[in-house]
């Protein structure tokens, strides 16, 4: 038929996304040490708002404590995975991560902590916001007409979440380029040093 395109329902965009970070993304996190998030005020599944939000967390550096936690939102309405990195220097040191089970951890989400949080693939670029929007990958399905284009579509998104998450590294090396952790208690509150 001339003129009509595929059509995809919002509820299957959201559950091919969703699919793909819980098959890819979460087991890519989980081989780099992430954890789902011990935190009482923490989503892993469906939110509130019937869309998906994930929160995995590590501890990198015993000797200096880095708090490292991944928040991913996929939301209905959209096309996007959206993965944000934020870093924290927990103090006192935390051994293991199980530590922190229960506490609740909303103040790494609140400003000034949120003001440090960045997008994979979206805030960690240098020059011109133009140039990546149209050039470099993005955790997104890009446009489709056919079912065999749509296809193509989920296939490229599953293999960019995956290649970025098993190399999750290079995006903590980032973040240390553009911010320094804040210093908090276990629960998110700055603390003055």
């Amino acid at each position: 038929m001339i003129g009509s395109s595929y059509k995809v329902s919002e509820k299957e965009l959201l559950e091919v996304r969703n699919q793909i970070f819980i098959q890819d993304g979460i087991p890519a996190l989980e081989k780099n040490g992430f954890v789902k998030s011990p935190f009482s005020t923490a989503w892993f599944g469906r939110d509130n708002l019937r869309d998906f939000t994930y929160e995995l967390c590590r501890i990198s550096d015993k000797e200096s404590c880095q708090l490292e936690i991944i928040t991913t939102h996929i939301t209905r309405g959209d096309k996007w995975i959206k993965i944000f990195l934020n870093i924290f220097t927990l103090a006192p040191n935390v051994n293991y991560i199980h530590e922190l089970m229960g506490l609740n951890g909303m103040q790494f989400h609140l400003p000034p902590n949120s003001m440090s949080k960045m997008r994979l693939r979206n805030d960690d670029y240098k020059g011109p916001p133009l140039f990546y929007m149209l050039f470099l990958p993005e955790h997104k399905l890009g446009r489709y007409n056919t079912k065999s284009e749509f296809e193509k579509e989920v296939s490229k998104l599953k293999e960019l979440i995956k290649k970025d998450i098993t190399n999750i590294d290079l995006f903590v090396k980032r973040w240390h380029e553009l911010h320094q952790p804040n210093i908090t208690d276990w629960e998110g509150n700055r603390l003055k040093y």
